[in-house]
């Protein structure tokens, strides 16, 4: 049962339940774990050991906290490495496991999403998005930028979308 007490938590019992009462809902890591019995008014040494047990039985693990950030992170469609690296360190994921979570992410991936970003920015708007106007390339690669893609695949996504665009206004 959570404690939703405002009750200290004095013990290392009673941050030990407190913590596997909360990992019961789903995983944190490290460093918020740590933020959430601090909050509940444990001391230092409490924490330290608490989080210390945690790790030693399992119920703590950075990485696979990591890759689950990671798989939630997929099924957001339009959004590259960028954003993943930045959602990665606001869930205060390790540094660490950071560039092995990234690795997971192919580059044809990247220019994949890109490209569907792009098809869906000029399906709702695409006077705004025009990629055969200057000021619609340059909406284009603010957006595909905004969305955390690396400059190269905004420019590859829009170097396709304007080639397939002048073949159909040539036919």
């Amino acid at each position: 049962m959570l404690n939703r007490s405002s009750k200290n938590l004095t013990t290392e019992q009673e941050a030990y339940d407190y913590a596997l009462d909360i990992l019961s809902y789903r995983d944190y890591s490290r460093k918020d774990m740590e933020l959430k019995l601090k909050r509940k008014g444990a001391d230092a040494v409490i924490i330290k050991s608490t989080i210390q047990k945690l790790l030693e039985y399992g119920f703590l693990d950075e990485k696979r906290y990591g890759q689950r950030v990671f798989e939630a992170w997929l099924s957001k469609k339009y959004y590259g490495r960028c954003h993943l690296r930045l959602e990665l360190q606001k869930k205060n994921v390790a540094e660490r496991y950071i560039n092995d979570i990234l690795a997971q992410f192919s580059e044809a991936e990247e220019q994949e999403r890109a490209e569907k970003a792009l098809q869906s920015c000029l399906k709702r708007n695409p006077k705004k998005y025009d990629p055969a106007t200057q000021e619609g390339r340059a909406a284009i690669g603010r957006y595909l930028y905004a969305r955390g893609f690396a400059s190269k695949y905004i420019q590859k996504s829009i170097n396709n979308i304007h080639g397939s665009v002048i073949l159909m206004d040539d036919c």
